[in-house]
């Protein structure tokens, strides 16, 4: 639906839907997405600061020469890969972007901006590799992955100028360990896992640059980040109950000594960390004086 909608508009879509043939469904005012479009990243060009072309960064360095004015970036993580139909809406981005960009604001000076032009928008396609399914819809737009042993795959035939990026092969090649993280790749340095775990928060905040339990591939996110960490850094700042918080019985008291499974345990727990030929000694009249969830506990593992 356009942003103003006149009077014409309902009569137009009755002379469709009145005057069209037969195999023609006309449905008006059609919802085209169920949340608000939104791009991952937007990157845009300081128009009051000198551009220095030596100036790329210290991540992905190539990337920064393909944007003009302003490059719309899509990154595909590897909890949420790219499907099919991620690049026609990333490109749908970039068109609608040139549309409500092509006012021409008026300067304080009195001067107007300038339009953007298609070669000013430039669509940037992170993922961790290359997949079938991107290659699949690049088959289906009519375009082509040329060949690159940088990672950078700069296709010059779309709609407007499109950089795929395979964020694998530029974590490799330049030793990016922080972007080995979003290439899902293993992390070499201490720094790199310090970054990750300054980024990561329990609570949702806006515009936050932080992983928290709201989003989707949170777990996996900090699944990840336990990997880095060794067992001693996992449990630091957790009680002796945290640390227990999940375990069966048995688990608990794995690699223990007889004598040391059942110092601090109360008579049930002491009694479920026997082993079965003990349980099977026991009466029914001391199994009586036991909780029930402990009796049937007991009884299911003796077989009855």
């Amino acid at each position: 639906m356009s942003a103003k909608k006149t009077a014409w508009h309902p009569p137009f879509t009755g002379l469709l839907q009145e005057r069209g043939p037969r195999w023609a469904k006309v449905t008006g005012e059609v919802q085209l997405t169920t949340e608000p479009l939104r791009v991952d990243d937007v990157i845009e060009v300081w128009a009051d600061r000198p551009h220095d072309p030596d100036d790329v960064g210290t991540t992905l360095r190539e990337m920064w020469r393909f944007i003009v004015v302003v490059g719309l970036v899509e990154y595909k993580s590897v909890v949420w890969p790219f499907q099919h139909g991620d690049l026609s809406r990333l490109i749908a981005y970039g068109m609608l972007w040139r549309t409500t960009h092509q006012r021409r604001v008026l300067r304080a000076d009195g001067s107007r901006s300038e339009r953007i032009a298609a070669h000013e928008v430039t669509l940037i396609l992170a993922v961790p590799s290359i997949n079938s399914a991107l290659r699949d819809e690049l088959d289906d737009l009519g375009l082509t992955l040329p060949p690159s042993h940088t990672g950078y795959h700069y296709i010059t035939d779309a709609l407007l100028p499109l950089v795929v990026i395979d964020l694998r092969a530029v974590a490799e090649r330049d030793d990016d360990d922080v972007l080995r993280c979003f290439a899902g790749l293993p992390l070499h340095t201490v720094e790199a896992r310090r970054w990750v775990g300054q980024h990561w928060s329990t609570e949702g905040k806006p515009m936050s640059t932080h992983a928290t339990p709201d989003l989707y591939g949170y777990d996996e996110f900090i699944d990840r980040l336990n990997q880095e960490l060794t067992p001693a850094q996992r449990l630091r700042g957790l009680t002796p109950a945290q640390r227990l918080e999940g375990l069966a019985p048995a688990e608990r008291l794995e690699g223990l000594a007889p004598a040391e499974r059942l110092e601090g345990l109360s008579v049930g727990e002491a009694i479920l960390a026997l082993p079965v030929e003990a349980l099977r000694g026991l009466t029914d009249a001391f199994l009586a004086t036991l909780p029930d969830e402990v009796q049937a506990t007991v009884r299911a593992r003796r077989g009855h």
